[in-house]
Formats: C-alpha cells, structure tokens, sequence
C-alpha cells in the first residue's frame, strides 16, 4: 500500500486520500475553512471510519495516514506462524 493525498475539485477543504497501488480512495481528511473545523481540528477517516483521528496540525495528520500505512503495510508483510511452521514440518 502506497497513499497520497489529492485535493477534491471544487473543494478545498477536503483532502482525498488514494491507495496508490489499487487507485483506490481509502479514506478523507477534513481540514475545513483555514485549514481546521469549526472545533479547531482536521479531521481523519480512513478505511470507512475505522482508523479516525482528529490533530490540530497537518503534519500531524500526514503522520497519521503515513503511519497507518506503515502499519497495514508490516501486517500484510508477516507471515503466519501456523503456515510457516506447517510448512516447515511438510519440508521435512
């Protein structure tokens, strides 16, 4: 997985953000007039709702979505010790 962040058209308060690899929108950032909402936040949601944060700094909603990248990214990448040792023991 591979995310960036694009702008709406037509919408300058919210951010788009595309899993480069599928091209695919996987979540939104809302940064609202002036960069924050009316409670003094940007808010994030990602995968319907279920990785959602609110910052009060872009860099650290950027930090966020790279985060849960990086995360998604190592979970996908492990191997599944019940696989690993099954096919271990038809190995031998």
């Amino acid at each position: 997985m591979r995310f960036k962040l694009e702008h709406f058209d037509n919408h300058p308060d919210y951010l788009r953000v595309i899993d480069e690899d599928t091209d695919k929108e996987i979540g939104i950032i809302y940064t609202g007039e002036n960069g924050m909402d009316l409670s003094g936040g940007i808010d994030i949601s990602l995968f319907d709702g279920k990785y959602r944060t609110r910052v009060k700094r872009y860099e650290t909603a950027v930090g966020f979505v790279l985060g849960v990248q990086s995360v998604l990214n190592h979970m996908t990448s492990c191997v599944d010790p019940q696989s690993a040792s099954k096919a271990a023991s038809k190995a031998a």
